[in-house]
């Protein structure tokens, strides 16, 4: 599913480049923008395994890359690749990684400055290991869907570059439960 996902979305980012160049004078309306960025964050992941009673909580880094639509100031979408690493403690791991397509409601407060919300649904795949005394050691793979929603802040630092700040809370339903809350930073580039 990871290769699937990240080569659709690799040709759906070239897609929309290339659309770009021919059509925003004569097609789109004023406003509308295609970018794309690169992000970085720090999340926190919240496990627990209740058929085999276990739990952790544990920080770690995430990698995402996003390229998005914006159809006016207000308002935009957005398909990522978020990679989050390892999260894992004495007897407990876990890393998922996953694409997301979600719709960002700006607010500007002036030129250079806006806040937002988001809200969208995430595809993902877990690779989970957990060292039970009773078992021994237990490893699945588990993939699901759920949704996320996040809120942040974006500064236009010129006509063409963003940057951002923002938290995002995914809830993945699956029996181990794990929550991620995610505050991330995020460079973009408006063509």
């Amino acid at each position: 599913m990871k290769k699937l996902a990240i080569t659709a979305a690799l040709f759906a980012s070239l897609g929309l480049v290339s659309t770009t160049a021919y059509s925003k004078e004569t097609f789109w309306p004023d406003g509308y923008k295609i970018y794309t960025g690169i992000g970085y964050g720090q999340y926190s992941f919240q496990w627990d395994d209740r058929e085999n009673d276990t739990s952790f909580d544990d920080d770690s880094s995430m990698l995402k890359a996003y390229v998005g639509t914006k159809i006016n100031p207000y308002w935009s979408f957005e398909l990522a690749y978020e990679n989050f690493d390892e999260a894992s403690d004495i007897d407990n791991s876990a890393e998922v990684d996953g694409i997301s397509l979600s719709t960002r409601l700006s607010a500007p407060l002036n030129e250079h400055f806006s806040v937002y919300a988001k809200g969208g649904w995430l595809e993902w795949d877990a690779d989970v290991h957990a060292d039970i005394p009773a078992i021994g050691r237990v490893s699945s793979s588990i993939d699901g869907g759920d949704w996320l929603y996040g809120a942040g802040v974006e500064f236009h630092l010129n006509e063409n570059v963003n940057m951002r700040l923002e938290y995002t809370r995914y809830e993945l339903e699956n029996n181990i439960d794990p929550d991620m809350d995610v505050a991330a930073i995020s460079v973009e580039y408006q063509f």
